[in-house]
């Protein structure tokens, strides 16, 4: 009876310290989001974060909305287009450390000649 006690108090444990060690704030964290006519990427190490409208095949439109949810930071809008010849970036250094944004992405192609929603993504900056 004792020995059952100690076992599932060391497996209490084991569970009680998996929990704390996942439910840790979310840290920043690079990303790369292919949107359809393009990618919006993320860069942590320079809290920066890019459009890039594909080239080829018509021009195409990749328009970021970047939001902060819970304060602290600049809200932006940008369009990188096809034409640019580079990603078109904004920087987050400005933001305090930690701001959660809402990144919404829209997206234009020349041959579909329509403008297409691709959602929402969340991230810390």
């Amino acid at each position: 009876m004792m020995k059952k006690l100690i076992k599932t108090a060391v497996v209490g444990i084991g569970v009680a310290a998996a929990s704390f060690a996942l439910a840790q704030p979310a840290s920043a964290a690079s990303f790369t989001w292919n949107v359809g006519d393009g990618v919006v990427t993320y860069n942590d190490g320079t809290d920066s974060i890019c459009a890039d409208a594909y080239t080829g095949e018509g021009y195409r439109e990749v328009t970021v909305t970047l939001v902060p949810v819970n304060g602290g930071g600049p809200s932006y809008t940008w369009t990188d287009n096809s034409n640019s010849g580079s990603p078109t970036c904004r920087s987050l250094a400005t933001a305090y450390e930690d701001t959660y944004y809402r990144a919404t992405v829209k997206t234009y192609w020349g041959e579909r000649d329509t403008t297409v929603s691709r959602g929402s993504k969340y991230f810390y900056s």
